[in-house]
């Protein structure tokens, strides 16, 4: 099969703007890029019709596969429905069931339905919906028939997807990936070995994937805010297990997965099997632990609910930690760690807790305890527990989501009986 070609057309004026960040030409390249297609470019477009009109037209004019982005939503500038439905030349439907479907959902959650919701009940007369349930505004595709500059007639497929990434990523893989491995029959989806690594700056997993390299095979990776997720393409599938064993034989099996997977996911899984339920004490991460766990669905069965506790006033009053361990230890201590964790099992109903206490910067940091030094505990209530001392580097942001990373694998580890792994120096 001669190769495929891709656009990616990112709409919303707060990606041009810069108000937001564009994560989706990294994602949706790589993942491209392993079912055989070139990807030609990535666009990103305001919300503004003509332009998109001018962009899609380029686009089915180049491509076979046309990925559109955003512009999917309730309001007046969200503009891809009727973009597409006039680059294709045909009206906008109301689709009943989609409309019905959203009236369900807020009528389950006693909220009522604004009327400015039926936007997102049209689509492209035609074309297929792709039902989106992590949000309300359902995707759809369809085929144009295009020109490309050679004068030779072909037709593009265009898939519309929403902008938000926690839509967009279960979207494209449970939605739209089955369809395009239809509708291109030869797409090299076999060939592929999916695989996570945590706690492992990239440049590291770089090298370790350079070492063990056979020939034939090949890698892609790409960095979300939890894991960077790669896969092994190419070559037979011994190959590809051999040179995933190589990395975990070098890297361990803590930091190399089998599968993209992300740590609060895994760390869900575990406490649901076995039927337990975590508690959360933060302090530098503000609640960003909290965040990732309720971001998994069902988490209401594993999570029993965190403490905030940011002042060395809240530690004492929420957590119970003595005045003396913070006056002698500091806030950022294994000391203060361990205590934090105590002090919440004994208000809270939980099997486990997890503490966390840091300097995020960029202030606050010493030449004994720098900006980045974060101490973690996981405790088992009426067992074992364990406290690492980290510190990371980069921005508050970065100390921050590393920070509450380390603390979900930690916790993981503490289940399994794993060795937590060494961690990286500084780069």
């Amino acid at each position: 099969m001669s190769e495929l070609r891709a656009i990616i057309l990112a709409v919303g004026t707060e990606l041009t703007e810069g108000v937001i960040v564009n994560t989706h030409f990294r994602f949706l390249g790589s993942e491209l890029k392993g079912l055989g297609f070139q990807v030609v470019r990535g666009e990103q477009i305001p919300d503004r019709l003509s332009l998109f009109r001018q962009a899609l037209r380029r686009a089915v004019a180049e491509a076979e596969l046309i990925l559109v982005t955003g512009g999917l939503g309730p309001t007046s500038d969200d503009l891809t429905r009727e973009a597409v439905g006039e680059e294709a030349g045909v009206p906008l439907e109301f689709r009943n069931e989609v409309w019905e479907g959203l009236e369900r959902r807020y009528a389950s959650s006693g909220q009522r339905l604004p009327q400015t919701n039926r936007r997102q009940a049209f689509a492209p007369q035609g074309f297929e919906l792709l039902a989106n349930d992590w949000g309300t505004a359902p995707g759809f595709w369809g085929r144009i028939a295009a020109r490309n500059a050679d004068g030779a007639s072909h037709t593009a497929l265009i898939a519309a997807l929403p902008g938000p990434p926690a839509e967009l990523e279960p979207m494209w893989r449970q939605r739209l990936l089955p369809l395009l491995v239809r509708q291109f029959p030869g797409l090299g989806t076999q060939a592929e070995l999916a695989a996570t690594a945590l706690l492992t700056p990239e440049s590291a997993l770089e090298e370790s994937l350079l070492r063990h390299r056979p020939e034939a095979v090949s890698w892609s990776t790409r960095v979300a805010e939890d894991r960077i997720a790669f896969s092994l393409r190419g070559g037979e599938e011994q190959d590809r297990e051999r040179f995933f064993a190589s990395l975990i034989g070098e890297l361990g099996p803590v930091r190399i997965r089998r599968g993209e997977v992300r740590p609060a996911e895994l760390l869900f899984r575990l406490l649901e099997e076995r039927g337990l339920l975590l508690a959360l004490a933060e302090s530098c991460t503000g609640g960003l632990v909290a965040k990732m766990i309720t971001d998994q669905p069902g988490s209401s069965r594993v999570f029993w609910g965190g403490v905030v506790a940011y002042s060395n006033a809240a530690k004492q009053r929420l957590l119970g930690v003595e005045p003396s361990i913070l006056e002698r230890y500091g806030a950022v201590s294994r000391q203060t760690a361990e205590a934090m964790a105590d002090g919440l099992l004994e208000t809270a109903p939980a099997d486990m807790a997890l503490s966390v206490t840091g300097i995020a910067g960029p202030e606050g940091g010493g030449p004994e305890k720098p900006v980045g030094t974060v101490w973690i505990c996981a405790r088992r209530r009426g067992g074992p527990r364990q406290a690492r001392v980290f510190r990371f580097p980069g921005g508050r942001e970065l100390v921050r989501r590393r920070s509450a990373v380390a603390g979900l694998v930690l916790a993981e580890c503490l289940l399994t009986g794993e060795e937590f792994p060494p961690v990286f120096p500084p780069a």
